[in-house]
């Protein structure tokens, strides 16, 4: 009979535990419920409280802190305004037969890779490809 009882027991303090568990969760769940509702509140005022007229003048005046590059597009207002200050892409260099035999020469009289690819107005990658093309290049397995 003790052995039952014992079992009993042991039942009962298992569905117990589980049962405050529950209670637990459920009130976690309420107290997670009521915060999100807090903070919707909370943060459809914000912009009146720190000062701002409307939340789009708030998000503008806090983009405004970032000091890097910013990912997205921009809002129109913002676009509009830097359309004229648009930066100009440099012009494309067109890489002729003469300019190849320039970058040739300064190649083969030791001249800096960097240093050669800004003289002439061309990127670093054009200059490789000319050197490529004129055999000035050593594969890998090569010494």
């Amino acid at each position: 009979m003790n052995i039952a009882f014992c079992e009993l027991c042991y039942v009962s303090m298992i569905t117990d535990t589980q049962k405050q568990i529950a209670a637990a969760k459920a009130k976690l769940e309420a107290l997670e419920k009521k915060a999100a509702a807090e903070m919707s509140k909370k943060l459809t005022t914000l912009h009146k409280e720190v000062g701002f007229a409307t939340r789009a003048e708030l998000i503008s005046a806090l983009q405004g802190l970032e000091g890097g590059a910013k990912r997205g597009r921009k809002p129109k207002a913002a676009a509009a305004a830097s359309a004229g200050k648009a930066k100009k892409r440099a012009k494309r260099a067109r890489i002729t037969e003469e300019l190849k035999a320039q970058v040739i020469e300064a190649v083969k009289a030791g001249e800096k890779g960097a240093a050669i690819a800004s003289k002439f107005g061309i990127s670093v990658p054009s200059l490789q490809n000319i050197k490529k093309a004129a055999g000035l290049t050593k594969t890998r397995g090569s010494k």
